[in-house]
């Protein structure tokens, strides 16, 4: 008990200290939580090779297990977080330093001893960390592209939940990295198979610690901060990953309004057929419900278009909230608007549209103008088209119905 006390005591300090350094990287900068990353690698390196533990019967090096485990994930944190050009900066880092010292020690080991066999033996452990540091550097760099590859995959899953996407990403690489850098400890340096075992028993729970910890930190510490994207300056997999994460973005952008925060008619256009021909495939229900804001010029030409942007906003936080969170809200126009409901819904679109009518009607702003109203036309698939065009048509024909019935003035609806 002791022991697994002493290790989440470990597992507290180094990402403690580690995710306090990357919240404040506006503050401190982001170099400050680079520098302290890499400052351990030697560490890591030193207790592999010299420092093992037992707990619970299973052997294990505190340099892998704790250290080289928790370095991972929080690479693939600034990569989640930043971007791959970002990221790049401490591998690079880390692969230039290590090499540097690799060769310092390698020079160092050539000159001649002055202090007798305790000196000899240090001359000899350094040479022998070097070529070890070596081989483990190279397997880093390239855990590090793997582990943004392989995230960047496994991602492709929206719906896998965050922390399944970080362990199995993390679990993945580090069992991959430790059968290659452990047959190194155990064919040069003699480290025992049972710590070998232990190690991988050790990397994989250590992955699935670190990552609940690093899903927490996302889910409740960095909510919707956005990457600094800068402009890259050399042509490698970091700069595609980043060129990559720069069109998804801009084609997200795209895709919500800015004002309002529904999504756009670009997205109504290529999204909805899909949704349609998905729905006619698997049986499923799909509605469609077209909303057009009542006399909305008025509004402002009285109000001024301060008054009018608000009104907006306010009137798709009065649909969001009357409409399932399974429904799609879409501005197609300046006041128009066309939601689809997905699924099968209680009473029909019918009834869906004269709860979203009586929603609207009870409504009320705190700023003029006070409230709006809008007219509604609906149709369901099947019953009323098979294809987007003639749901649409078929909506909008009973909106205009509802406009006149209601004395609506269409040349200033």
């Amino acid at each position: 008990m002791v022991d697994v006390l002493l290790i989440l005591a470990q597992v507290g300090v180094y990402y403690g200290a580690m995710l306090a350094l990357f919240r404040m990287r506006a503050t401190l900068g982001i170099g400050t939580f680079f520098c302290a990353l890499c400052a351990l690698t030697f560490a890591e390196t030193y207790l592999a090779m010299n420092v093992l533990v037992t707990v619970g019967g299973l052997t294990y090096s505190p340099g892998s297990v704790l250290l080289f485990a928790g370095k991972l994930p929080l690479l693939l944190l600034v990569y989640i977080r930043e971007d791959a050009q970002t990221v790049r900066q401490p591998i690079y880092g880390l692969l230039i330093g290590n090499l540097l010292i690799v060769v310092l020690a390698v020079l160092i080991t050539w000159q001649e001893p002055g202090g007798g066999g305790a000196i000899d033996e240090a001359m000899s452990a350094i040479a022998s960390s070097a070529w070890l540091s070596a081989w483990g550097t190279f397997l880093l760099f390239v855990d590090c592209i793997a582990i943004i590859l392989l995230y960047e995959r496994i991602s492709r899953h929206r719906r896998l939940p965050l922390f399944l996407r970080l362990w199995i990403t993390v679990s993945l690489v580090l069992a991959a990295d430790h059968v290659a850098f452990f047959t190194a400890l155990n064919i040069y340096f003699g480290v025992p198979m049972s710590a070998g075992v232990g190690g991988m028993v050790g990397k994989l729970v250590s992955a699935g610690l670190y990552c609940a910890i690093l899903w927490g930190y996302l889910r409740f510490t960095e909510n919707g901060e956005a990457g600094d994207f800068s402009r890259p300056r050399l042509v490698d997999v970091f700069e595609v990953l980043t060129y990559r994460q720069r069109f998804e973005a801009l084609e997200m952008a795209s895709r919500i309004d800015v004002l309002t925060g529904a999504r756009t008619r670009l997205a109504f256009t290529e999204e909805v057929p899909r949704y349609v021909q998905r729905a006619l495939e698997n049986g499923t229900s799909l509605g469609v419900l077209v909303v057009d804001l009542d006399r909305f010029k008025q509004v402002n030409d009285t109000y001024g278009h301060s008054a009018g942007d608000l009104a907006l906003v306010f009137f798709v936080d009065v649909m969001t909230n009357a409409v399932d969170g399974t429904d799609l809200i879409y501005r197609v126009g300046g006041d128009e608007f066309a939601i689809i409901l997905l699924g099968q819904k209680e009473g029909g679109t019918a009834r869906v549209a004269e709860e979203l009518q009586h929603a609207i009607r009870e409504a009320r702003m705190e700023e003029p103008p006070g409230s709006v109203s809008a007219s509604i036309g609906w149709a369901s698939l099947r019953g009323d088209g098979y294809t987007l065009k003639e749901l649409v048509d078929v909506a909008d024909r009973r909106l205009y119905e509802e406009k006149a019935r209601c004395g609506i003035d269409l040349s200033h609806a």
